[in-house]
């Protein structure tokens, strides 16, 4: 039996001004995501970068990058696609790193925030020429879950 529902939400990440947002949802049984690059200026949120970008020259978006489950409600498994390795020159489609993420529920005190630990790692294999080797969504990293 699965249980979805501790990680149905938006989670986030802060360092400095800077947010990296998650957004996971239900859809048929499994969990899919969408995330978010923002800045923060005086209290003002700008959006960097997203995932669920509109393909350049068309009128379709991306659609959901993150796509898993969990069976305990305690650490969720899931593939990621780091679609937004060149967000400053252009997103393209075709360019991207291919990852596997678990998102751990922390137990925390009554009242305070729910938090999961955040860790992703590049799918093991073959790379083509060009083809980038890094992440440019954090890692591992303390996400804070908001609602």
């Amino acid at each position: 039996m699965n249980n979805l529902t501790p990680f149905i939400g938006t989670w986030e990440y802060q360092n400095g001004n800077e947010i990296f947002r998650v957004s996971i949802y239900e859809d048929n049984l499994y969990l899919k995501g969408d995330y978010w690059f923002i800045e923060v200026n005086n209290g003002v949120e700008t959006i960097i970068c997203e995932s669920n970008y509109n393909i350049p020259n068309t009128n379709i978006y991306n659609g959901y990058v993150i796509f898993g489950g969990s069976l305990d409600g305690i650490k969720m498994g899931a593939q990621i696609d780091d679609n937004t390795i060149d967000c400053e020159n252009g997103l393209d489609a075709r360019k991207g790193v291919d990852g596997t993420f678990g998102l751990t529920i922390q137990s925390g005190c009554l009242g305070c925030p729910i938090t999961a630990e955040w860790k992703v790692s590049i799918i093991r294999g073959m790379r083509t020429v060009g083809e980038p080797r890094e992440f440019s969504i954090p890692t591992d990293v303390i996400m804070t879950k908001m609602n």
